[in-house]
């Protein structure tokens, strides 16, 4: 289910978390693409800016849209960091599994060491 076209995405403000640098309230928004993130404008007692800014991909992304949707197009309280495990990502999932395929072989192997070849010259 996309959740993108059920809601205005861009600015939608879909929880309310505390920095994790300054502890300051912060509302964690979505993007154009529906991506959630959050920048603090906190100052500490000095009046540093605090500036702090987090990201998140689609997983959790998906999972904050979700739960503000299931509350009724409020915000959520959210505690950072924001982790979601393996078995929550395959309770929401929306594709079935594929069983009739095989896992793909590992491919990111470093390549075989191949001797040196001399290209003559005054450095052998």
């Amino acid at each position: 289910m996309n959740y993108n076209a059920e809601f205005d995405v861009k600015g939608t403000v879909v929880a309310r978390a505390h920095c994790e640098c300054c502890d300051t309230p912060v509302q964690i928004k979505t993007n154009k693409k529906g991506g959630a993130y959050y920048y603090c404008g906190g100052a500490d007692d000095q009046g540093t800016p605090c500036c702090h800014s987090q990201r998140w991909g689609q997983r959790i992304s998906w999972a904050l849209r979700k739960a503000y949707l299931d509350a009724g197009n409020t915000p959520v309280k959210a505690r950072l960091p924001i982790r979601i495990g393996r078995e929550a990502v395959a309770a929401a999932a929306t594709i079935p599994a594929n069983d009739d395929h095989a896992p793909a072989d590992n491919t990111n192997a470093a390549p075989q060491k191949q001797a040196a070849q001399a290209s003559g010259g005054l450095f052998p």
